[in-house]
């Protein structure tokens, strides 16, 4: 069976326009990004419905605390088996001391703690998306920007383009902290040894970014032979290409923040120590009261207070392949839709010598 690359080797892509070959390579890069993204996207989501979002295992990102789960249930089950058989009248806690202290420290403190510490992921994991959404919308500019302001110079029009398209891929692998590019989600912007290049630089996205910002200069390129009016143009439409460069560069930026500093250990110490204190406590204060019945509400109880800190760790750093994490491969694959479409329809279009306007042939 024949390669996706010996396929784009078959239709001569290098003999194609820009356009033409974007096209033709399209179905390869979204069949390979759907495939990379199918474990979020096919995920179900918030907006599905109540019980799709209830009858769900892999986004309870019940990995994230099954040992403290495990912990605190064993714990329950070994008090519970002793005081029912051997030491069924010689242990007893009067529950009455126990009580207000349970109610006013433990349960009031848990409930601010496991708040604060699920707005702070809240804010993080919409701020993540917050920052994907300003990379998305100035590249939509920034590409709309220099196909129309770079048509004078094809070849470092057309090379802004794709390293743009290169940019996001290297984000996207970048934020996972995964080295290899899979050329497939590259292929009709990028050769292999471009994607090569990208893949075995210190900092993809800068390489990627110093790449676009070379091609666009070359475009706008001033010399003492270019006429004034031109020349004032020029620097006008590359001022405002780079400030589209500079906004996509201070989004990634963010992104790092994100992946790289996580909520103070302060606050996660403080919290599980309090919960895995609490739930490792309630067997002995209420098992001579609950029975049998002691195992199953713990087991309850610690899967509700240790799921909200689990679902707090998941959110955390959202860039894995994981069901709450980001798509950035649809985010990619929406942005390579719409390069295609903008490059597509430019290139269509014919300019009205007489009132300077684009007109669809």
């Amino acid at each position: 069976m024949q390669s996706s690359v010996n396929v784009t080797k078959e239709i001569s892509i290098r003999t194609m326009s820009f356009a033409e070959r974007l096209k033709a390579t399209s179905e390869i890069r979204r069949k390979t990004l759907s495939d990379s993204g199918k474990v979020i996207d096919s995920y179900p989501k918030s907006s599905d419905g109540y019980l799709r979002s209830i009858f769900v295992m892999k986004g309870r990102a019940i990995d994230k605390f099954i040992v403290p789960l495990t912990i605190a249930t064993v714990n329950s089950v070994i008090w519970t088996l002793l005081i029912q058989f051997p030491f069924k009248s010689s242990f007893e806690v009067q529950e009455e001391p126990w009580a207000s202290i349970y109610t006013l420290v433990l349960t009031t403190s848990l409930a601010f703690m496991l708040v604060f510490r699920l707005n702070r992921v809240a804010i993080r994991w919409w701020d993540t998306r917050t920052m994907w959404g300003a990379v998305i919308v100035h590249t939509r500019s920034l590409t709309s920007a220099i196909v129309e302001h770079c048509r004078h110079d094809p070849e470092s029009r057309d090379e802004a383009i794709c390293w743009i398209a290169g940019y996001l891929i290297a984000l996207k692998q970048y934020m996972r902290e995964e080295t290899h590019f899979n050329y497939d989600e590259l292929v009709g912007f990028l050769s292999k040894d471009q994607v090569d290049k990208i893949a075995t630089s210190n900092h993809p996205c800068l390489y990627a970014a110093s790449e676009v910002r070379h091609a666009i200069q070359r475009a706008c390129k001033v010399t003492a032979d270019t006429p004034i009016a031109i020349g004032a143009l020029y620097v006008s439409n590359l001022r405002w290409m780079e400030h589209h460069l500079d906004v996509i560069n201070f989004s990634m930026g963010g992104l790092e923040r994100v992946r790289s500093t996580p909520l103070a250990i302060v606050f996660v110490t403080h919290l599980r120590t309090f919960i895995m204190f609490y739930l490792l406590s309630l067997p002995y204060l209420y098992g001579h009261t609950w029975g049998w019945g002691t195992i199953p509400a713990v087991f309850v109880t610690s899967y509700a207070l240790l799921g909200i800190d689990g679902a707090a760790s998941e959110c955390e750093s959202p860039f894995k392949k994981r069901p709450n994490h980001m798509n950035m491969e649809g985010f990619c694959l929406t942005l390579f839709n719409n390069i295609e479409e903008i490059v597509g329809t430019v290139m269509k279009c014919k300019r009205d010598k007489r009132e300077g306007i684009l007109i669809a042939e």
